[in-house]
């Protein structure tokens, strides 16, 4: 059996449970919060401007609409959901003309263009995942196309193959902490490939780039694949804190055998952008201490919130003492209420 760093890694797993906008990965008789709902407890402005923009994107766009169900009023069912598909009409489900079901349709408007970009975003990532198993691009969508051209882009720039790839969109595991995830992979990059490559390795080793490419030296990345519409680079704290939570988990899992194996050892993290305008590899911390310092308070947190949030402001937490004589009320009531002795 060839040993794990001769061999691609992919997610093998008993389950992922949904519960509350937070993941789950449901791994033996372990149930471990999901990297990605770890960071998600950090505010995001961002995403609040998207949905505000999405919101004042449509009222544009449906503007005579938006007008007539001003004057329109609530027909009652707005807020119920049906269980047949959208392709049938019954007389509970909403009109969506009203006021009502207009102000809601113009609120979860973010929603559903949330939902497109993730549905981008998984396709992208088996395009990638393909590619680092067969050395081809297979088939895909045309919306996708910038993304994987953008792709294509990053690998001729750094000189990779296939073989590069020492890990393809793997679970990492971290029962002692609580979390697992999947990761996009590692990567290994070597500075004789490509003057890009050689700088990137120069970057991370600090040894200059001319002196690398000589050495032959090499570096291996946990890499992230992040695909953004706009154009230019954008990234954000968060997803360094992501990556560290990759990194430092002490397991990775092989396809196939749900056997555990120690984490590939890496020199760092590395988050790749694609967008229909190119591509972005940006180099992230992701040390020790922004494990420590960031991501398991992250983690803390986000317990927290799950586990004792609700109860911090509950009504029922600080309770009255009982008087004496409600303990002899209640007594006498559970005494009342117990079956008399059969009869001998």
């Amino acid at each position: 059996m060839n040993t794990i760093a001769d061999r691609h890694i992919s997610p093998t797993f008993h389950g992922v449970e949904e519960v509350d906008d937070r993941r789950y990965y449901l791994i033996g008789d372990a149930r471990l919060l999901s990297c990605t709902t770890v960071t998600g407890v950090i505010a995001k402005d961002a995403l609040l401007r998207y949905a505000a923009n999405q919101a004042v994107a449509a009222v544009f766009a449906e503007l005579p609409s938006i007008v007539i169900a001003s004057r329109t009023k609530p027909c009652g069912n707005t807020g119920r959901r049906c269980d047949h598909d959208n392709t049938t009409r019954c007389d509970n489900c909403a009109c969506r003309e009203c006021k009502a079901c207009i102000a809601r349709w113009l609120s979860e408007r973010h929603i559903e263009h949330s939902a497109r970009r993730a549905d981008e975003g998984t396709r992208t990532h088996d395009v990638i995942e393909w590619w680092s198993y067969h050395g081809q691009i297979k088939p895909y969508d045309a919306d996708i196309a910038p993304y994987v051209k953008a792709f294509e882009a990053f690998v001729a720039e750094y000189g990779l193959t296939p073989e590069s790839f020492l890990a393809s969109e793997a679970l990492v595991i971290n029962k002692g902490a609580g979390y697992a995830g999947t990761t996009d992979g590692v990567i290994r990059f070597r500075a004789d490939a490509t003057p890009a490559a050689a700088k990137l390795v120069s970057r991370v080793t600090q040894i200059q780039a001319k002196r690398a490419v000589k050495l032959g030296l090499t570096v291996d990345l946990l890499v992230d694949f992040k695909t953004r519409e706009g154009e230019g680079p954008k990234f954000y704290p968060e997803q360094a804190l992501q990556l560290t939570g990759y990194r430092h988990a002490p397991v990775i899992r092989i396809k196939g055998d749900d056997v555990d194996h120690p984490m590939l050892p890496t020199d760092g993290g590395m988050l790749i952008q694609l967008r229909p305008d190119g591509v972005t590899p940006r180099l992230a911390v992701t040390t020790e201490r922004t494990y420590r310092r960031g991501f398991l308070y992250a983690l803390g947190l986000t317990k927290w919130l799950i586990e004792e949030g609700a109860a911090a402001v509950s009504s029922h937490t600080f309770v009255l003492p009982e008087t004496v004589a409600a303990r002899a009320r209640k007594a006498a009531k559970q005494s009342a209420a117990e079956p008399a002795p059969a009869a001998a």
